[in-house]
């Protein structure tokens, strides 16, 4: 039960306050469903699910990767915001997390939690999947309470995404995300933080 619970929405590192983009994706009139896809294919998939992997061999390194690949100010706080929360829980202590709670390193949430999950015994495979469900859910949670979609439509979505791929390198690259978080930046009124 443990990794359900370090991947539960419940979790109180404020996932629930970033919308990963889609936010801006749904009010700049883009095909949330898609935009969603690729997305997860693109950005969770090749980057944070990724850097899991890298965190379970040198948690410093994924950090540094991490917080270089995230080009805007929103989508650096919103990795950052959940993997110092995550870090704060106090579930593990090891030299990184420490590092994290001291300050002395980012602590985006792909590196604390791929800690989090070598520390605690969860398998790597188990760690990653997790990452890219917990991920994947959060977008299309978001695009429901946009109204961009309904429950049903969600659960939709994240059935024909269940395919899990996993990749060696880390090569983030969806370029319109950076372009809609440079845009939500500015946006107010907003629901989201990113």
């Amino acid at each position: 039960m443990r990794e359900f619970r370090l991947f539960d929405s419940a979790l109180p590192i404020g996932s629930f306050n970033f919308s990963s983009t889609v936010e801006e994706a749904f009010l700049s009139g883009y095909d949330v469903k898609e935009y969603i896809s690729s997305l997860y294919r693109n950005v969770v998939l090749r980057g944070d699910v990724v850097a899991v992997k890298v965190a379970f061999r040198d948690p410093f390194l994924a950090d540094e990767l991490v917080f270089a690949s995230k080009l805007t100010r929103e989508m650096k706080d919103s990795s950052v915001s959940m993997g110092r929360a995550l870090a704060d829980l106090g579930l593990c202590n090891t030299p990184f997390l420490e590092a994290v709670r001291g300050g002395e390193t980012p602590g985006t949430y792909p590196a604390v939690v791929g800690e989090v999950c070598k520390c605690q015994g969860i398998d790597l495979r188990t760690c990653m999947e997790g990452v890219a469900y917990s991920e994947l859910s959060q977008m299309v949670y978001s695009a429901v309470k946009l109204g961009a979609m309904d429950f049903h439509e969600g659960q939709d979505l994240l059935s024909s995404l269940m395919e899990f791929r996993e990749y060696e390198e880390f090569f983030p690259c969806n370029p319109v995300t950076e372009v809609l978080s440079v845009s939500h930046e500015s946006r107010e009124p907003k629901m989201f933080n990113s």
